[in-house]
């Protein structure tokens, strides 16, 4: 079987970039993805751990909370226990293999609000940030 999620949103704040003991870096964010459902807007807040270092440099220099993303990656459940207790967590994962990232516009300001009434034109084209595994066989289904 197979799963991704695919989502759009802003970022709810700054990512957070910490190193584990191992050495490796490792990006977590919240993703508010909204949509519309009989004229109100609902909200989903998504946390997303990012595990690619090329990622991890691309949101260190260019993201910060109000960007808007686009991901892709696996949804994971991870289990533990604290005091006694089950404590779940679903997120979703950004790894080296088959994820992506694609900044799709940069966090807004006052000024942009502002320069949007007299853009005629739109934004400068997106990058897509990503690696993906290349699959020389057809999937079986």
């Amino acid at each position: 079987m197979y799963q991704r999620f695919i989502g759009v949103g802003r970022l709810g704040r700054d990512p957070e970039v910490s190193t584990i003991p191992s050495g490796t870096k490792l990006a977590t964010l919240r993703l508010a993805t909204s949509e519309y459902v009989k004229g109100e807007e609902r909200t989903e807040w998504h946390r997303v751990v990012v595990w690619d270092e090329k990622l991890i440099e691309v949101l260190e220099r260019r993201a910060r909370k109000g960007t808007l993303l686009a991901v892709e990656g696996q949804v994971r459940t991870r289990k533990w226990q604290k005091e006694g207790r089950d404590i779940l967590s679903t997120e979703i994962v950004l790894d080296r293999f088959n994820s992506r990232l694609q900044i799709l516009a940069g966090a807004k300001t006052e000024a942009d609000a502002e320069d949007s009434a007299d853009e005629t034109a739109g934004r400068a084209p997106t990058q897509a940030y990503g690696t993906e595994l290349e699959l020389e066989d057809e999937l079986p289904f």
